[in-house]
């Protein structure tokens, strides 16, 4: 473990005085800074680390009283342990000292042992003091970060992975000098397949996550359901902690991985995180930290599980009206699931997220689940229907949207259902929507199912080729119109048209 060497400013206007310090002070350790004035001192603490000051009194231009009374003041340097040193005897002058906050007041000659001692006693008063602050400034950073994600929490599309990596980020180490953080997170997630294994990385610059494989829950001893334990281990305690194999494991894997020197391990039977490489010695705040990280992980998780379960109850009810409209419907063929691709591939191409292309692929599906309720007779007839048989075709919109219901998971069901055959230009039906009017999964929809349907076969007419469909689209005919269709996502399909043709070739059917 490479521990930083405490840094100690000396100040003295005397270079003789200055080279006494390093005398004494580097031997034991130290790393030594020389300022010869008080604005020199205040500026090389602005711009540096420094763990303690030992301050001359006696200084042209500025004292060691003002001196130390400024550092006192800024917030940034106020835990800064000062030690005074003047050659003055009188009582009142140590209590001046006092007042400007020094923790201690040395009088010259000054007895080297006894400098170091005062020295080495506030230098640990000063890292507990660190670490206290640095534990107290990340679970609050932790608390934070739990608030704001409760505020922009979407339930329906969490994603665990995204929501675990901004954690880490809260904790890992991000710069050289903050040896109070680890250098290497690894999290274990347990899946319905199996454990899933992480491995971060934050060298001075953006976060990297690695997935990676590891069968190593055989060589943890992992608590039951609902109990959770926090280890601790140099790696010179790693045998007789029970951590060597589990170590050796980690460190053999084809990772940018530094040796282990040190590990916190957190272990559940749902989740395992391993923080390692500290660049000091822990301490319990920083078991603490790591149990508010898991505890906010295993959180993380159930809201996945969660989230993945209503989605599956989603895809399943899906489904099921999609099956109940294909029966009803038996030259169907595979239209509703090219009408699902079709629709992904556009929203894609558009720009918008995953979830929703993941939305939209399934849910177009149920488009024409109002077929249900339009008599066979008119779905089957030879020929082309009349105008009452079109007029009864149509209500398919709205008993399509009636069927789906509106539960907030199937809103883009039921906006697809009842806008499909809405037209851009305001020409469309059933309640003659125009322009943005139209939700947007539904102008994605109408371009989707306008295409499938002049590709396939119906009872009233030919299947038409691929090309002669793409010019119907773009040109127009008697039809159909370029302005039945939203520009963008009319653009966007004719720059996928080569992968409409693929996905229409391969679920032909």
């Amino acid at each position: 473990m490479n521990v930083a060497k405490p840094r100690i400013l000396c100040v003295d206007d005397e270079p003789v005085n200055l080279k006494l310090f390093d005398a004494f002070l580097v031997p034991q350790g130290y790393e030594v800074l020389h300022a010869h004035s008080g604005r020199q001192a205040l500026e090389l603490i602005r711009e540096q680390k420094v763990d303690l000051v030992l301050l001359d009194i006696m200084m042209p231009e500025m004292n060691g009283y003002d001196v130390c009374r400024l550092i006192k003041e800024d917030p940034a340097s106020a835990n800064l342990p000062v030690i005074m040193i003047t050659s003055l005897q009188v009582k009142k002058e140590r209590i001046k000292g006092i007042e400007a906050g020094a923790e201690e007041f040395i009088s010259k000659p000054i007895d080297q042992g006894e400098v170091l001692a005062r020295i080495r006693m506030l230098l640990k008063m000063k890292e507990l003091h660190d670490r206290l602050g640095q534990a107290y400034a990340s679970v609050t950073s932790l608390a934070a970060f739990g608030d704001e994600t409760i505020k922009i929490l979407d339930p329906a599309g969490f994603d665990l992975m995204p929501n675990i990596d901004r954690l880490v980020n809260q904790i890992i180490r991000q710069t050289i000098d903050s040896a109070d953080r680890p250098q290497i997170f690894i999290v274990s997630i347990r899946t319905v397949s199996g454990w899933k294994w992480y491995y971060y990385e934050s060298p001075f610059k953006e976060l990297t996550r690695h997935e990676f494989e590891l069968d190593a829950q055989n060589s943890l001893q992992l608590p039951g359901d609902g109990d959770s334990a926090i280890l601790y281990a140099a790696r010179s305690e790693f045998a007789a902690k029970g951590l060597s194999a589990f170590v050796s494991r980690l460190e053999a894997q084809p990772l940018p991985m530094a040796p282990i020197k040190n590990i916190f391990c957190f272990l559940s039977a749902e989740l395992c995180v391993f923080a390692a490489n500290y660049g000091r010695e822990v301490s319990a705040y920083d078991a603490a930290i790591l149990n508010t990280l898991a505890t906010q992980s295993l959180l993380f998780k159930l809201l996945s599980d969660q989230a993945r379960q209503n989605q599956e109850d989603v895809v399943q009810t899906v489904n099921a009206l999609a099956r109940a409209a294909a029966s009803h419907d038996v030259d169907n063929d595979n239209h509703v699931l090219r009408v699902g691709e079709f629709c992904a591939l556009l929203a894609r191409r558009l720009g918008l997220n995953e979830n929703f292309s993941r939305a939209i692929q399934l849910q177009s599906q149920l488009h024409d689940v109002g077929n249900i309720f339009i008599p066979l007779e008119i779905l089957k007839k030879k020929g082309v229907p009349n105008f009452q048989e079109w007029e009864i075709i149509r209500t398919h919109t709205r008993f399509g949207a009636q069927i789906i219901g509106n539960h907030p998971r199937l809103a883009m069901a039921h906006a697809i259902a009842l806008s499909h055959h809405e037209n851009w230009d305001g020409s469309g039906y059933p309640n003659w929507l125009k322009g943005e009017q139209i939700p947007l999964a539904g102008r994605i929809a109408s371009l989707a199912d306008r295409y499938d349907s002049l590709r396939s076969a119906k009872p009233y007419k030919q299947a038409m080729d691929h090309q002669t469909v793409c010019d119907m689209i773009s040109r127009g005919n008697e039809r159909i119109k370029p302005e039945f269709f939203d520009p963008g996502v009319l653009t966007a399909f004719l720059d996928l048209t080569p992968q409409f043709a693929e996905i229409f070739e391969r679920l032909q059917g």
